[in-house]
């Protein structure tokens, strides 16, 4: 069947359904005047769960000569995929597995109303498939969905990214494997302001790098941002990153012809990492091209469980930071080889480090050129410490406690013990009771398979 035809003469509200197993050529998504959406789907029981069922699924496959499985047209708008494959079956060389964007700079031209539920993308075995979806429109929602692929050597690949006009994006309870990065915003300069990545929101998602790319592929982190304002990074299971940190919030005017590049009002929370060779990489301003100023940062009740050592190359950081203003970073449970803070380049404003349980490392706070202010921006954290203290420590400030394990954390969870809380007299480090129960499961558990 051909389903450009299809979809070329479908009304909003038409549903067009795919036959289980076939394989159908690239489509591009026709803007149409309706505000109600055509549905693309495998003829399939609704309620079952489809992404068992991966070879039963209706797949659109790219084609030979770059070409994505699915592009839009200028404008268009309102399509919904539910339980539909996209793979790439060739050779060559793909950047986007599925593309939502147009080449216009007007706001007014971007797709918008996307919605992706229950869906497979996979990339190339043979070929390179450099991402899996590009969200540069308005109004996306990914959801319920397996990414599966996207990295390779030397290659800049990500499972999902955007990075001009993406705005009121929601990427929802997926698995999702990149390489360089699992998920990014920002990475190519946007034409105007109004064009930089907004209101996204990403949240229960599993994002890892499978053992087997170990030392093969190209790996940076597992989330970055680089131009982006109004973010929510919560409920994220985490693991794998071997090479770089978990998360990189750096001001990046990519290509030097962005001036207004930022990164504003972001929010990460609840959040699960397993395994990175740092921590968090904060760089407040474009240190290769002029930008804005990060402001309004908060990384507030995640857990992290081995930054650095053995098998993984780093530091083990916990935090690295040059610039930026109004910087909260509070009741985390960190497991770090390195350093707590690595200060570098311009000292950011109005940063707070408060009520967080992490390892001291190798010289806790360094690189801070001004130890008075030192008490303002750091108290009441638990600081744990089994080494030699350094003659360095003598001068850390005060209102922080220094122990010597990490024994007063439950086992199971990662609780403060109750005595010990009694002990200190306030909430310390990360609260597991607040998680979704599926990514508490997945503390207490052994893992099994993703959390979608």
């Amino acid at each position: 069947a051909d389903l450009q035809k299809a979809i070329e003469i479908a009304r909003g509200g038409d549903v067009i359904e795919l036959k289980p197993g076939a394989v159908y050529k690239p489509i591009k998504l026709p803007n149409k005047d309706t505000k109600d959406f055509i549905v693309i789907k495998t003829a399939l029981d609704m309620d079952s769960d489809c992404l068992k069922q991966k070879n039963a699924l209706a797949k659109i496959a790219t084609s030979e000569g770059h070409l994505s499985a699915v592009t839009t047209a200028t404008a268009a708008h309102h399509y919904r995929f539910v339980c539909v494959g996209f793979i790439h079956v060739g050779t060559d060389y793909v950047h986007n597995l599925v593309y939502i964007g147009t080449d216009s700079n007007n706001v007014n031209d971007l797709p918008h109303d996307f919605e992706f539920d229950r869906c497979y993308f996979k990339s190339s075995d043979r070929g390179v498939t450099r991402r899996g979806l590009a969200v540069n429109g308005i109004n996306i929602v990914v959801q319920n969905s397996s990414f599966e692929g996207f990295g390779y050597p030397q290659e800049e690949t990500q499972g999902i990214a955007g990075w001009t006009g993406s705005r009121n994006i929601k990427i929802l309870n997926n698995y999702i494997e990149g390489g360089a990065e699992n998920i990014m915003f920002g990475g190519s300069d946007p034409a105007s302001p109004e064009l930089i990545p907004q209101d996204i929101e990403i949240r229960g998602n599993h994002l890892n790098k499978p053992s087997a790319w170990k030392a093969r592929v190209t790996t940076k982190c597992l989330f970055e941002l680089k131009n982006a304002k109004r973010v929510i990074f919560a409920e994220n299971y985490m693991e794998n990153n071997w090479d770089g940190s978990a998360f990189r919030i750096t001001v990046r005017n990519q290509d030097g012809k962005a001036p207004f590049s930022t990164i504003e009002d972001v929010s990460i929370y609840n959040n699960v990492i397993v395994g990175s060779g740092d921590g968090i990489n904060i760089l407040g301003k474009d240190d290769q091209f002029p930008s804005q100023i990060l402001r309004g940062l908060k990384i507030t009740n995640n857990l992290f469980l081995k930054l650095g050592g053995s098998g993984f190359f780093g530091s083990g950081y916990f935090v690295q930071i040059s610039d930026g203003e109004d910087i909260l970073i509070a009741n985390n449970t960190v497991f770090n080889e390195g350093n707590i803070v690595t200060f570098h380049g311009a000292m950011p404003k109005k940063f707070v480090f408060m009520d967080n349980i992490v390892g001291h490392g190798l010289y806790g706070i360094h690189g801070h050129p001004n130890i008075r202010s030192l008490t303002n921006e750091f108290r009441n954290n638990v600081i744990v410490n089994n080494r030699k203290i350094n003659e360095s420590d003598k001068s850390f400030p005060s209102g922080n406690l220094w122990v010597e394990s990490y024994g007063f954390l439950l086992a199971e969870d990662y609780t403060v013990l109750s005595n010990f809380k009694q002990k200190i007299g306030k909430e310390v480090g990360f609260n597991p009771a607040v998680l979704p129960k599926k990514l508490l499961d997945f503390i207490v558990k052994p893992k099994t398979k993703p959390i979608i």
